[in-house]
């Protein structure tokens, strides 16, 4: 359970799904066991990011979350990558969550036994947890549960804003008593060229994480409108797509689906860069807290 992140943001659109969906499957073809839990009600991660196939929409974790069932996973999405769908049967988890005192449920109970009961079963190296946008209530439950948070952002205003808010949801956390650590705050969709730019926007995240001791990723995420597309449209994540060809399904009248990025190895080492960072961050934080 220690090596468990959560990616958030309280506003949409900032690269979550596709970070969280681009480090699962790096982590898990360099020959590790990874659980990815897609908490999203838009469900973007499983079926955008993974092209999930047998997703159930979300089903189990909003069963978990309500009556403490084991969490069901759907296996092999990728060797060594297993995903606990995200979809619309997460719409009224929320509500679930927020009403536990009325109705004596303990969402933040089910789902830290049913976690800690499949990580054991499994044996996972690394757990990602994808989270929406809006609903307060799952977050604050969500930040009880992980060790880690990983913040994207982009260097528009409102995503500025979304990670503010974010903040102030993981200080509270942590005054309630939580264990999650602030990893740092990474900018996604960003143009590489636009140095000053992007110098300024890094001073933004330097200010909302003054007191923390705690340096945003030096690696960031650059803008690339059409390897994005064809990363959704292919269910593939920039590492996969290097060398990727489309084909025609075998037996198939369907027209192959056109690919509109040249390349996407630039991309793809952005997102390797970056899961090598998170890793190294992962691995200094334990040893501290081993120390400690």
């Amino acid at each position: 359970m220690r090596r468990t992140i959560l990616l958030a943001n309280q506003k949409g659109g900032v690269g979550k799904s596709s970070i969280a969906a681009a480090i699962a499957v790096a982590v898990a073809r360099r020959g590790k066991r990874v659980l990815l839990i897609d908490a999203d009600q838009q469900g973007n991660c499983t079926i955008r990011d993974l092209g999930v196939n047998d997703s159930d929409e979300g089903r189990s974790l909003a069963m978990t979350l309500q009556y403490g069932t084991a969490l069901e996973p759907v296996r092999k999405v990728r060797d060594g990558l297993d995903v606990v769908c995200g979809g619309r049967h997460l719409a009224m988890a929320g509500t679930v969550v927020s009403s536990a005192e009325q109705t004596g449920i303990n969402p933040l109970q089910n789902l830290r036994g049913a976690l800690e009961t499949l990580v054991d079963a499994e044996g996972y190296d690394l757990v990602l947890i994808d989270s929406g946008p809006g609903d307060r209530a799952v977050l604050d439950l969500l930040l009880q549960i992980v060790s880690w948070l990983v913040v994207p952002t982009k260097e528009d205003d409102g995503s500025m804003d979304g990670a503010e808010l974010l903040a102030r949801r993981y200080l509270h956390a942590r005054k309630n008593g939580a264990l999650v650590e602030l990893m740092g705050m990474v900018l996604f969709d960003c143009n590489p060229r636009a140095v000053r730019r992007n110098e300024e926007t890094l001073g933004k995240i330097m200010e909302l994480l003054d007191g923390t001791g705690i340096e945003p990723f030096r690696n960031f995420i650059r803008h690339d409108k059409a390897a994005a597309i064809d990363a959704r449209a292919f269910h593939l994540t920039a590492e996969e797509l290097v060398g990727f060809t489309p084909s025609r399904p075998e037996g198939s009248d369907e027209e192959v689906i056109k690919r509109w990025s040249r390349d996407t190895e630039p991309l793809a080492t952005d997102y390797q860069k970056l899961t090598k960072e998170v890793l190294v961050r992962l691995a200094t934080g334990e040893r501290a807290k081993e120390t400690a």
